[in-house]
């Protein structure tokens, strides 16, 4: 009876294990069939996708002289619009054009307020001291035109293989006509804030710009909106234009001129704005830079106020400045993806 059972039991057990081999088996078999047939393909066709179009990218968009063309500051006025990339033809045209005539606005005239925070701190305890100091500074720049719709002639259109329009527009501006019936608005903010704290450095920096346009023909206004912020190595853009929002698809955007320039000792003091997110994004992020600089160097009222806290050491330094100027972009440039851009200004009485 014995060896009966001890037979039965060896038996049993090569079947056991056999049966535990064959469905351990089968689990490896179905992960291989998964990742060959699904996980690997997916990713083969998002990889092929994105080395197509960075092979695409790679290329340099090859843009027109005129589209570097600055602003002509005698009567006719001439300027240059760029809408976002990856926009239908129509719509692409329109938003290019309203933000020219912004563009244009804030050069003839706007209102700029510019506050700045210099704010330091040092703790000292247990044997150690934590230094920090953060320095923000916000500047706004506003402007209206009223104007008529006739007055704005789009004389070159030129579409980027990115799908963005960049027109240039001749506005024949007659600021005492009587059929000035449309009204523009505009309104730009940079933000930046820098702050270090022992060995850390960190950055942030928003730029917003703002337009609402109302025609006489039309009883409601077009609002546009782009923002851009840019943090810890990070970015985000967000674009509206009317009723849609445009989404910005991250690609490595590239670009040249038939007139290749190469930096020399006269561009050491123009600041440069990476074009790899797009054409738009490098001339708003300039212009608003700039603007942000003049205002500085241009101020017309300067407060001071120093505020100390019972805190250690700690203190804040503020100073608000408004101005009213009138800018002038002197030249443009692209140089290895990037743009240059000297920009000018004025204080308007």
């Amino acid at each position: 009876m014995n060896r009966f059972i001890l037979l039965v039991f060896m038996i049993l057990i090569p079947v056991g294990v056999f049966s535990q081999e064959t469905k351990s088996d089968i689990i490896d078999k179905d992960k291989e069939n998964y990742e060959e047939n699904i996980f690997n393909k997916a990713f083969e066709k998002i990889n092929d996708s994105l080395k197509k179009q960075n092979r695409y990218d790679y290329i340099p968009e090859k843009l027109p002289e005129w589209c570097l063309q600055v602003i002509n500051a005698d009567f006719p006025f001439e300027i240059i619009g760029i809408s976002d990339p990856g926009m239908e033809w129509s719509d692409a045209k329109k938003q290019a054009e309203l933000r020219a005539i912004a563009l244009l606005a804030l050069m003839n005239s706007c209102s700029v307020s510019n506050i700045t925070d210099d704010y330091t701190n040092l703790n000292e305890g247990n044997g150690y001291a934590l230094y920090a100091t953060k320095f923000q500074d916000f500047a706004r720049s506003q402007s209206r035109i009223t104007y008529n719709d006739s007055q704005v002639e789009v004389v070159d259109t030129f579409f980027t293989k990115y799908n963005e329009a960049i027109v240039k527009i001749r506005f024949n501006y007659q600021p005492d006509a009587t059929n000035n019936t449309d009204t523009l608005d505009v309104k730009g903010e940079h933000l930046q804030v820098f702050v270090e704290r022992n060995f850390k450095r960190d950055k942030l920096e928003f730029f917003n710009l703002a337009i609402d346009n109302k025609r006489s023909s039309d009883s409601t206004a077009i609002s546009l909106q782009y923002n851009f912020k840019q943090a810890y190595g990070g970015f985000d853009i967000s674009s509206v234009f009317g009723k849609d929002t445009i989404d910005f698809v991250p690609r490595t955007y590239n670009y040249r001129t038939n007139q290749e320039f190469t930096k020399d000792s006269t561009d050491s003091e123009l600041k440069y704005f990476r074009l790899n997110k797009g054409l738009w994004n490098a001339q708003m992020v300039g212009v608003l830079s700039n603007i942000t600089w003049i205002a500085k160097h241009l101020s017309s009222a300067v407060k001071n106020s120093n505020d100390f806290y019972t805190l250690k050491n700690q203190g804040l330094i503020r100073t608000v400045s408004r101005s009213t100027v009138a800018l002038d972009i002197q030249s443009l440039k692209i140089v290895e993806n990037n743009l240059y851009l000297d920009l000018t200004g004025k204080i308007k009485q």
